[in-house]
């Protein structure tokens, strides 16, 4: 659906915890022959994929189709210990790593986002087992889609994840994993007890609480970075009995003044940090040359107690903008599936040709902000509103999200009050050529109309055109130099390694 600081090697060394392994000194790696990388892919007799190899060029094909990228080669590892194999070749070629969950990074980062990397897909690694106390332990080569439904079918259980089936566990969970649940049981990657991780040296381990801290720390909010998590531990919850799912709609033709009246109302709302058992979020557009908003969400409990918990919000809607309000009471999984569609994988998954960008804002923006906002839309699609599929959805924050300590995790947006993202595709379902430039700084517009300085960025809506400066303060902010430490004591060699990768410390 619709955050540089930096400090020497040695400082960082010096303040990481005693369960850091040392992985020696970052060295120039082997200069070895690209036959040399091949030659041991084969005998690690993992299924391999090059550029000569028949399914390569559909293998290689991004979920974002405005970008292309040519990996070394891709590998479909059946086992932890393939995955250590596989790494160790790489490593030892100097050839970059990086994992494919369920592929759908908006910077094509699981194909490398450039050429040259070793793209390890892990769809072939899909195991999902439930013990008596609720610990669900799930291969990365399973989708969202795949673990909800896993766990209705095991008990009626659930996790907080997005909305999207095909969007796999690996990148999701690694970077946050939003979603309608998130404001009442926490983001997905709060719900990881431990991982099972190939770190750069091919060694397995396990990284919890208790059990190499730092670098769990780590891969929960820049997982992709310091290793190949095979493996997700989660501490799963009983699926609540009873929600309500609920729809605002707006007149096809409301006012402008109107339209910004409804956004302050829902940016306010999402401010006063109402009931955790409250989803909210906002989609807005342009359509027919006037505003498009909709409003929508669940609330985790009956539908009389709704009423009492979003009354605030609809009371302070203008009059007279045709506001019509749809509610369904539902079990946790046909409300699940009201915003999902069916959680099936099995089918063949889609794609796009888009551009996207994202804001995290700790307060609701100005009414003037809102109004040159609103302006810049209404203007700009008389231009872009054929050329491309746009839409901005806005996901409230806060509730037990918020009740997480800013450095419990990597993940840097705690106080979060609303969540932006941006988002342009082509037409014809994305199978039309991208636009070009203008489409960009079109949707560049988007962000600096509502806001010129964003202090937030959501990295599972990640912008490939941020400069470093842009995305180590954006998407990691008071994180980053700890992070960076700790990539220097994990991964030294740079093993692990794409466009906005966590770089070793300075």
């Amino acid at each position: 659906m619709l955050r540089d600081l930096w400090t020497t090697a040695a400082a960082a060394l010096f303040i990481l915890s005693s369960s850091t392994p040392v992985l020696g000194t970052a060295v120039q790696l082997d200069e070895r022959a690209p036959s040399s990388f091949t030659s041991c892919l084969t005998a690690s007799k993992v299924k391999t994929l090059t550029a000569s190899s028949s399914g390569y060029s559909t293998a290689a094909l991004a979920f974002n189709r405005r970008l292309a990228y040519k990996p070394a080669a891709i590998v479909y590892p059946t086992s932890k210990t393939d995955v250590s194999a596989v790494v160790n070749c790489a490593a030892g070629s100097g050839v970059p790593v990086v994992a494919r969950s369920g592929g759908h990074s908006y910077a094509a980062y699981g194909l490398g986002g450039k050429d040259g990397a070793l793209v390890v897909d892990l769809s072939s690694m899909k195991s999902l087992s439930l013990d008596s106390t609720g610990l669900l332990s799930s291969q990365t080569g399973n989708r969202l889609g795949d673990v909800a439904q896993y766990l209705w079918d095991n008990g009626k259980r659930a996790l907080p994840h997005g909305t999207c089936p095909y969007v796999g566990t690996g990148g999701h969970a690694s970077y946050g994993g939003f979603g309608l649940y998130g404001r009442t049981a926490g983001l997905l990657l709060d719900r990881i007890v431990s991982a099972e991780v190939v770190i750069a040296n091919g060694t397995v381990l396990t990284a919890s609480n208790t059990t190499h801290s730092d670098l769990f720390w780590a891969l929960r909010g820049a997982a992709p970075s310091y290793g190949i998590v095979t493996s997700w531990t989660f501490s799963t919850l009983a699926a609540p009995s009873t929600l309500t799912n609920y729809w605002y709609t707006f007149s096809s033709t409301i006012s402008n003044a109107n339209a910004i009246s409804v956004i302050m109302a829902f940016q306010n709302f999402a401010a006063s940090n109402p009931t955790k058992q409250l989803a909210c979020l906002a989609e807005i557009g342009v359509s027919d040359g006037h505003m498009y908003i909709a409003i929508s969400g669940t609330y985790y409990g009956s539908k009389t107690d709704f009423t009492t918990a979003i009354k605030p919000l609809q009371d302070a809607f203008p009059a007279n903008v045709g506001m019509k309000l749809t509610t369904k009471s539902r079990d946790w999984y046909t409300g699940l599936t009201d915003f999902t569609g069916p959680l099936s994988t099995s089918g063949p998954d889609v794609y796009d040709t888009f551009f996207a960008k994202s804001v995290v804002s700790a307060t609701a923006y100005s009414k003037t902000s809102v109004t040159n906002w609103v302006n810049y839309m209404i203007q700009q699609d008389k231009t872009w509103g054929s050329k491309l599929w746009w839409w901005v959805e806005v996901d409230m924050y806060g509730g037990v999200i918020s009740q997480v300590p800013e450095t419990a995790t990597s993940y840097a947006h705690r106080d979060a009050t609303l969540n932006f993202q941006f988002y342009g595709g082509t037409p014809n379902d994305g199978k039309d050529p991208w636009v070009g430039q203008g489409g960009i700084d079109f949707m560049n517009g988007l962000v600096s109309s509502l806001v010129a300085n964003p202090t937030g960025a959501y990295p599972n809506y990640i912008d490939p055109t941020l400069t470093a400066d842009q995305w180590h303060s954006l998407y990691f902010a008071g994180n980053f130099q700890r992070l960076t430490q700790l990539k220097t004591a994990w991964d030294p060699n740079n093993v692990f390694s794409f466009p906005q990768s966590i770089p070793l410390a300075a």
